[in-house]
């Protein structure tokens, strides 16, 4: 099954967003070893371009963009 298309009504939007994010796993991992490799030093936009790359595939998944 892909991933649930969201609308307003959508009555469970947390397994929703979860079974989006499920088919992001490689932007998941990236943007994850990305904030792994420098937690200690965190600043502002650090991964920025891991994050929107895993945003971007989460937001396709569900079908809207926010």
């Amino acid at each position: 099954m892909s991933a649930a298309r969201a609308t307003f009504k959508d009555k469970q939007p947390l397994k929703t967003l979860a079974r989006a994010s499920k088919s992001c796993a490689t932007q998941s991992v990236a943007y994850g070893a990305c904030i792994g490799r420098s937690y200690q030093e965190v600043h502002r936009d650090m991964c920025k371009d891991e994050f929107k790359a895993f945003k971007e595939c989460v937001q396709k998944a569900m079908g809207r963009k926010w």
